[in-house]
């Protein structure tokens, strides 16, 4: 494994970059090309997921615990809220309006994503709302931040019928990371951030050769006494 951790936008948000992520990849790729039961269980995940086996959640936090304590701050015991693998499948034409911006998991600081690509398309960019010069979404700033993006909306129109891919009227994108085989991004879920899907994406369910990554979350939670 090697590291990095690059400091996003105005804030210096932490990504935790990581590369060969998983001692053997090809292993896990093949595991999710086995798996019969994706199915769409979100209504804000632009495709389908199949649940991530315990064997590689675990061992994969386990492996980073210590750069993710040193890289968040974090003082309390990191565990595991879910984890899946994920194919990209949905149209840009059946996108809903949320899907066409970019989006944040919680608000809750204490909550990471820990995104590992098994597929070498695409990729993920974070962004600032241009108005307000928000980049990462907190409880006490959400329903505001909520309220001017409707607002934004209803005066400049729907975004149009696609996947976020850079600047836009409402969006700066202030960092890009390609997919890249085998790699892992960790960050903060309150991040504005969204999916790279290339203008003529074409949706593929077939995980060996489709947009696949598997998304595993965690939360800090104290140690008990």
């Amino acid at each position: 494994m090697k590291s990095r951790v690059d400091y996003v936008g105005k804030g210096r948000a932490p990504v935790l970059v990581i590369e060969d992520a998983w001692p053997d990849p090809d292993a896990l790729l093949a595991l999710a090309a086995q798996r019969t039961d994706y199915a769409r269980t979100s209504l804000y995940y632009p495709g389908l997921r199949s649940a991530a086996p315990r064997e590689y959640a675990l061992p994969l936090l386990e492996s980073v615990r210590e750069l993710v304590r040193e890289t968040f701050g974090f003082k309390d015991e990191v565990v595991i809220t879910d984890s899946s693998f994920s194919l990209v499948t949905t149209p840009a034409e059946k996108l809903v309006p949320f899907q066409r911006v970019p989006h944040y998991d919680s608000p809750d600081q204490d909550r990471l994503a820990l995104l590992h690509y098994l597929c070498a398309s695409g990729g993920t960019s974070f962004y600032r709302h241009r108005s307000s010069g928000i980049e990462v979404i907190t409880h006490e700033i959400e329903e505001r931040y909520i309220r001017m993006v409707n607002s934004e909306v209803r005066e400049h129109g729907m975004p149009p019928a696609r996947y976020v891919e850079g600047d836009s009227e409402l969006f700066e994108r202030v960092a890009r990371y390609d997919a890249v085989y085998n790699r892992l991004l960790i960050y903060r879920g309150s991040m504005l951030h969204s999916v790279n899907v290339p203008h003529d994406f074409v949706p593929d369910t077939n995980p060996r050769t489709g947009r696949l990554t598997v998304n595993t979350f965690t939360t800090a939670r104290p140690t008990s006494a």
